[in-house]
């Protein structure tokens, strides 16, 4: 609805316009003697109407110079409040009408894994294609009275068009809470578990929950079932979402991947050398976009080591073919601290192996390249 602006020397004039906009008849405008009686005149003539009439008319304009109908009016509430959160609710309704012969479960995660194609060449060819590559979630702005910091619980998930199914990049139980404060409101991100295809749109399945003193006192704090639409890229690019919705709005650091390649990245420390422990943080960087991905952050607690596997956090990474995947390592131990970094040139397929001696130990970065396809299997 258009705004209507009446400066002061014309508000009187101007209430008459609005109102002859619906009884076209009086003139707005007459200063002359006598107006009044022609305008009782007019209404004599007029058939008079009901007062249930002259309620439905009245409505009727009040819809019209509002905007909103009768089927309007209908509309569940919550999708008018919170169109992110009335859509959420509809998602597995809506998701299962649709895909549920072909792609199994609404609940099911992807099954098809990363690394498809590094040891043998895909029987359907394969490709270098646009991924979304994910940077960081935020839990910005809160309502509803909550105040940091919040114990946060739930599910963060991808949709693509590959299968349909739950790409995980973030999932606790209740309890298992990630605690989030406003100096540091980022969600610790665990996956994707293999690239995410955006040739076409991508949904963000986002259920998450902030703990209450009981069961009972649980909150929603974010329910989406939403996600970046795809454009016609030539280059590499940023992309910022926001979506507010529930108590919550949610900031997604995304990247636009044009003609690239998976990347799946492992580290070890390298046998005979490995410490009583030390802390770490890894990162991914993309050169042309030069934005972290973080693969694994410590923080005051030791490195996670497997025998002598470094457990990352994330481990796959978009790349475009035609830059460089550039991990970079920050080490500590105690006051001494180590600050390096390893370039890889992207490649169809096969492994990349490259060794790094941060002082109090030896380290092995293995990336495991892999081009895309539209197959399953």
């Amino acid at each position: 609805m258009e705004a209507m602006r009446i400066d002061e020397a014309s508000k009187g004039k101007g209430k008459a316009r609005r109102w002859n906009t619906y009884e076209p008849a009086v003139d707005a405008g007459s200063e002359q003697d006598g107006g009044c009686d022609e305008e009782e005149e007019f209404l004599k003539g007029r058939p008079q109407r009901t007062e249930k009439q002259s309620g439905k008319e009245d409505r009727e304009r009040v819809s019209a110079v509002s905007g909103v109908d009768e089927e309007e009016r209908n509309r569940d509430p919550e999708e008018i409040a919170d169109r992110y959160a009335y859509e959420a609710r509809l998602f597995e309704e809506r998701w299962n009408m649709v895909y549920s012969t072909s792609n199994g479960r609404f609940e099911d995660n992807t099954s098809i894994p990363c690394k498809r194609y590094t040891v043998h060449p895909a029987p359907y060819g394969g490709y270098k294609l646009s991924t979304l590559q994910i940077f960081s979630v935020k839990v910005g702005k809160i309502t509803g009275g909550l105040q940091w910091p919040l114990d946060v619980f739930g599910l963060v998930a991808l949709r693509d068009s590959l299968d349909r199914n739950r790409n995980i990049i973030f999932k606790r139980e209740r309890d298992d809470c990630q605690t989030l404060t406003d100096e540091n409101p980022y969600l610790v991100l665990t996956g994707p578990v293999r690239g995410v295809m955006f040739s076409d749109p991508v949904v963000f399945e986002v259920l998450l929950y902030v703990r209450g003193a009981t069961e009972s006192d649980d909150k929603e704090l974010s329910l989406l079932a939403a996600g970046p639409v795809n454009i016609c890229a030539l280059d590499s690019r940023l992309i910022m979402e926001s979506y507010t919705s529930r108590l919550s709005t949610l900031d997604f650091k995304l990247g636009h991947i044009v003609r690239s390649v998976e990347a799946t990245i492992s580290a070890r420390v390298i046998p005979g050398t490995r410490p009583d422990g030390f802390h770490g943080r890894l990162a991914a960087v993309v050169t042309d976009l030069d934005e972290e991905l973080v693969l694994l952050d410590s923080q005051d607690e030791n490195v996670p080591i497997s025998g002598d596997e470094i457990k990352l956090s994330r481990c796959v990474v978009s790349v475009q073919y035609s830059k460089q995947l550039r991990i970079s390592v920050k080490a500590w131990r105690g006051s001494r601290v180590f600050w390096g970094g390893m370039d890889f040139t992207p490649q169809e397929m096969g492994t990349s192996v490259q060794a790094l001696d941060i002082g109090f130990c030896k380290m092995e970065v293995v990336v495991a390249w892999s081009l895309f396809s539209f197959a399953r299997t």
